[in-house]
């Protein structure tokens, strides 16, 4: 996919999916990291959630977009809770 097609793609689902946790990418990246955030969310969220990354003031930030705030705060509280997913 093409840079501008992202793009369009990031902003569709900005809009379908308004609620957002963003949080910066280390300098090395995420990693295997990734896999564990998608593994926890494919069990307790499903499938119907996004993320896209973006570069802002010379950081980049991983941002993941769910339908209800509900669901955006439950993730919040898994990033910040004393699981796998506090290792972040």
């Amino acid at each position: 996919m093409g840079r501008y097609k992202s793009v369009l793609m990031a902003e569709k689902d900005a809009r379908e999916f308004p609620h957002h946790v963003e949080f910066p990418i280390p300098p090395l990246g995420l990693g295997k990291r990734l896999d564990v955030i998608a593994a926890w969310l494919d069990t307790n969220i499903g499938p119907d959630w996004r993320s896209h990354s973006h570069f802002a003031k010379g950081e980049h930030t991983a941002s993941y977009m769910f339908r209800t705030e509900d669901v955006a705060d439950r993730f919040r509280s898994a990033l910040g809770s004393q699981n796998e997913l506090a290792q972040l």
